[in-house]
């Protein structure tokens, strides 16, 4: 009968320091940031004024979204990359080459959804032959043709990338 006790003691000091190691890690947890991540690879199609000509665009671009949310709002840091994009000139017939990648960090309110737009800046290249490092024929001129549209939730989830060409003589913070 002696054993009964002993054994019923050890448990409870088991389970005592299994809760003791336990809470200090849900609490910290608790207190972390929420992370949501979200890629999609998303078709371009559409026409920009660049320079002497307007230029019909055409390729892809990949985003990824990932969100920091805590309970005073959050952050978003969006990476646009752009995949095969090309364009041809409607005046000069000429072929550009549109290239890069690009960072943007947002904050966001607290707000029920929060839509985010960001502006990326890629590089066009005129002509699209190989471009032969370190000097290409032409250098290249930054622009920002795209404009990227997402919706974020308070929680930090991502809804509905979108991504789209626009006029570049536009305002981009529409």
């Amino acid at each position: 009968m002696h054993g009964h006790p002993l054994r019923a003691i050890s448990k409870i000091c088991l389970i005592v320091a299994l809760l003791g190691l336990t809470l200090p890690m849900t609490t910290a947890s608790a207190s972390a940031a929420i992370l949501h991540r979200r890629t999609e690879l998303l078709e371009l199609s559409g026409t920009l004024f660049s320079g002497p000509e307007r230029v019909d665009v055409t390729g892809s671009i990949r985003v990824t979204v990932i969100t920091r949310s805590d309970p005073g709002g959050g952050s978003a840091d969006i990476t646009s990359q752009l995949v095969n994009t090309t364009g041809t000139g409607q005046t000069s017939g000429g072929r550009y080459r549109f290239v890069g990648a690009d960072h943007n960090a947002v904050a966001y309110p607290p707000d029920p959804i929060t839509p985010v737009a960001v502006f990326p800046t890629f590089l066009k290249i005129y002509p699209p032959g190989p471009v032969v490092p370190p000097n290409p024929i032409v250098p290249p001129n930054p622009v920002r043709p795209v404009r990227i549209r997402t919706a974020i939730a308070q929680d930090g989830s991502i809804d509905n990338i979108t991504a789209e060409v626009f006029e570049v003589d536009e305002n981009p913070n529409t």
